[in-house]
């Protein structure tokens, strides 16, 4: 066996062991950690829903717009390992993984005309830099498809270069396919044809007469050619689409267009300080993507990745040097012009950041070898062999330190459950498990969140209200009726109570994740033909439009005092379901009034239940109690004032009428004193 076919195997074999390495470190604990799967990880999981049903979408408009590749991933993986959080984390752990031999791909092809170090071992090392990387292993566990540009910026140079040098055509034709699949994976790939045609006019100025030949124009258009019969369904879709091509950037967009260019220009000076800050001193400042304060980079390769930025300044005049800046200059512009995570926007420089800190570790070593080699004596074998065991404390420690920010200090954080949507997940994984027929109101979460979606599979019919502002319940339950109430900060501190009174009959089913010591949902289930014990204090009957029925109300008292507050309490009926979204209009109505010019004292607007339930999601024989709050103004004068009920819709104003005639049902007047009695 020759030396060139023994180096092969035995690079081929360490390149195996970082792959493995990498593996480790991205599906580690993958199941519990993350401990959700967080919102806009989710919306992955409810594409996947669909692709899985036999939807084919080549781009997606929710959530903002967003490119569909990552998405098939997703739904590659939930079909063969289920529905669950770790799904979407695996997809991206793939990508992670596969991510490393396409480094080791692309520094062979930028360095291969390099001497020395770079050459043998440059390869090799930025395998083993990026695996190690928590920058990396962070959006390889996090779920989101920005994971897919390390991977396709890598492959798609890797073929443009291997093509420079070799200048076989499948090399372009295939750089090529990539360029134009990247086009599916997220926004920042919409400026690597940037950097290919910048890559072009390197490489033709490097040449003896500095421009390009007939053959180079060629390629260039094999490669754009193959690209755009790629990105051409994507493209037609933003054709016949407007708008969606742009919405997510124009969402994000930190530049101005009011400002002068020199304001411009400092923002954009401030953003790009703010991203070296980022890379070397103050990470991130939200632990969902990060340990907070953590900085990309470690101290050591810190260090090295600045050494190989002016090592790489010192060799500008070739051309890999030449793109390995544009690279990274270029890739750069997306956390610079948008606002948001920088580690997610900047996401794109990864593999070239890589490549520079491998330049600062490697070349050192060459110039230190040889002078070594020249000097031949103890203090240079001591100076060679302790730079090297400084790289080797730089990369281990480094390999170290990441493992235990991420396995062990980030875990440890108790907003990641809140962060991942760890609730909210389980709040749908267990409404999965309900029969099909079974009613299922939901409080106070929304039951069209992401997290709740895809951990219920793309259950259809929970209904959702806010027990802090209203109570909903059936008439009579035709069927088990399970109620999913979130407690806690910021929960429903009411349905319980009311639900054992309303519906004594029923019991606690199931308990949520504990969250702070104390169950983060709990499921109370009324069984079928129970009947509500809901009752109003006061008996009504009117009705609107045979849509909604008012049955009836409450109130504390009929004699107020200026300044006092009315606490009304109203109970509606759905008569039938209903399109608009209604706004309930609650007025004190009496002598006419200065402010108001006309009789209006005081009043209440707005959808029921804060817009919780809003009258197009109303089921009929559904009843709504909901409490109305009115202050009476200090300055009004006293007397005998009139409390009116209706319904209009926003924002022409239209109102719904009642049966019996009029649009306004008058509850009961009241009256105002000096005094007031309670």
């Amino acid at each position: 066996m020759s030396q060139n076919r023994k180096r092969t195997l035995f690079s081929l074999a360490l390149l195996a062991a970082i792959i493995l390495l990498a593996a480790f470190y991205r599906l580690y604990q993958i199941n519990t950690l993350p401990p959700g799967d967080g919102y806009d990880p989710a919306w992955y999981g409810v594409d996947a829903i669909d692709i899985l049903a036999g939807e084919r979408p080549l781009f997606l408009p929710t959530n903002f717009g967003r490119e569909v590749m990552f998405s098939y991933l997703v739904a590659l993986v939930v079909g063969l390992v289920g529905y669950t959080p770790s799904a979407i984390h695996i997809a991206a752990a793939i990508v992670g993984i596969l991510t490393i031999p396409a480094m080791y791909a692309v520094a062979k092809a930028l360095f291969a005309d390099e001497k020395g170090a770079l050459e043998k071992y440059g390869g090799l090392l930025a395998a083993f830099t990026l695996a190690i990387s928590y920058w990396h292993l962070s959006w390889s566990r996090f779920g989101v498809r920005a994971i897919l540009i390390p991977l396709f910026t890598s492959l798609t140079f890797y073929f443009l270069w291997r093509g420079f040098r070799a200048g076989k055509r499948l090399d372009y034709v295939l750089a090529g396919i990539l360029l134009g699949l990247s086009a599916y994976t997220y926004q920042a790939a919409r400026i690597m044809p940037v950097i290919v045609v910048l890559g072009f006019i390197f490489l033709a100025i490097s040449r003896p007469r500095h421009r390009p030949t007939r053959t180079d124009v060629i390629n260039l258009f094999i490669v754009g050619g193959v690209a755009f019969l790629i990105f051409l369904p994507l493209g037609a879709y933003f054709v016949t689409h407007p708008g969606s091509f742009g919405e997510r950037i124009n969402q994000t967009w930190a530049v101005d267009a009011e400002q002068g260019p020199g304001a411009v220009i400092v923002m954009m000076w401030e953003r790009m300080k703010g991203l070296a800050m980022i890379l070397v001193s103050s990470g991130e400042d939200k632990a969902l993507y990060y340990l907070v304060g953590r900085p990309i980079l470690d101290v050591g390769i810190a260090i090295l990745f600045g050494l190989g930025l002016v090592l790489g300044m010192w060799r500008l005049k070739k051309p890999n040097y030449q793109f390995m800046f544009a690279w990274l200059i270029i890739m750069s512009t997306p956390a610079i012009l948008a606002e948001g995570r920088a580690t997610k926007r900047a996401i794109g420089i990864l593999p070239v950041v890589i490549l520079f800190t491998v330049i600062g570790a490697l070349v050192p070593w060459d110039r230190i070898s040889g002078w070594a080699k020249e000097q031949q004596n103890t203090i240079s074998k001591i100076v060679k062999y302790g730079y090297l065991a400084l790289l080797i404390l730089v990369f281990v420690s480094s390999g170290f330190t990441t493992y235990r920010h991420y396995f062990v200090d980030w875990r440890q954080d108790p907003d990641l459950f809140t962060y991942f949507e760890t609730g909210l997940s389980q709040i749908g994984q267990y409404a999965h498990t309900l029969p099909d027929d079974e009613i299922i109101y939901v409080s106070p979460v929304p039951v069209d969140h992401s997290s709740v979606v895809f951990g219920a599979q793309g259950r259809l019919g929970m209904r959702r209200y806010n027990g802090a502002a209203c109570m909903v319940t059936p008439a009579e339950t035709d069927v088990n009726t399970t109620y999913i109430i979130v407690s806690g900060d910021g929960g429903d501190p009411n349905s319980l109570e009311r639900l054992t009174s309303y519906f004594p009959q029923g019991e606690i089913v199931e308990q949520g994740p504990l969250h702070y010591g104390e169950p983060y949902f709990l499921a109370y289930r009324v069984p079928a033909g129970s009947e509500s014990g809901m009752a109003p204090q006061h008996m009504v009957s009117a009705n609107w439009d045979n849509t909604i029925e008012l049955i009836g109300y409450d109130l504390e008292s009929q004699t107020y005092s200026p300044g006092d507050t009315i606490h009304l309490t109203v109970y509606f009926r759905a008569l039938s379901e209903m399109a608009p979204d209604y706004t309930l209009s609650v007025q004190l109505l009496g002598e006419h009034n200065p402010t108001s010019n006309g009789p209006l004292w005081a009043q209440f607007d707005g959808e029921p239940c804060q817009r919780y339930y809003p009258t197009s999601a109303w089921i009929e024989d559904d009843i709504l109690r909901e409490r109305i709050v009115l202050t009476i103004p200090p300055e009004t004068p006293p007397g005998s004032y009139d409390l009116h009920i209706g319904f209009y819709q926003w924002p022409s104003l239209e109102r719904l009428q009642l049966q019996q005639g009029g649009d306004s049902l008058l509850l009961m007047p009241i009256s105002v004193d000096a005094t007031g009695s309670r």
